[in-house]
């Protein structure tokens, strides 16, 4: 399966609420979709709800200028994600390959 890379750029974000808006559009997010952390782990590694289907990698770019705020919402991001991938390979023995990667 081919790895799709998905590419968000941050230099026009004020706010959390940014982020999460363009990660709705950028994974095919319905429009009655969660905002909370949990509500994009459910739709990522769950399945069957967004247009985008793994393999993928969601890159951040332009960060420099993220709020602090900001910046740490999209690096815990990352963090749950990674942390849910490998709980889910332990778990089930299944790799749903989805990162999260910020770049400057």
């Amino acid at each position: 399966m081919t790895l799709h890379t998905i590419e968000l750029d941050a230099s026009s974000w004020k706010t959390a609420q940014d982020f999460r808006l363009a990660l709705k559009a950028a994974i095919g997010a319905p429009e009655w979709h969660g905002e909370i952390v949990g509500a994009f782990l459910d739709s990522i590694f769950g399945g069957g709800m967004n247009t985008l289907k793994p393999p993928y990698v969601i890159k951040v770019v332009n960060t420099t200028n993220l709020v602090p705020e900001v910046k740490e919402m999209v690096s815990d991001f990352s963090s749950a994600i990674a942390e849910t991938r490998a709980r889910r390979l332990a778990r089930v023995g299944e790799d749903v390959e989805v990162r999260l990667e910020i770049e400057n």
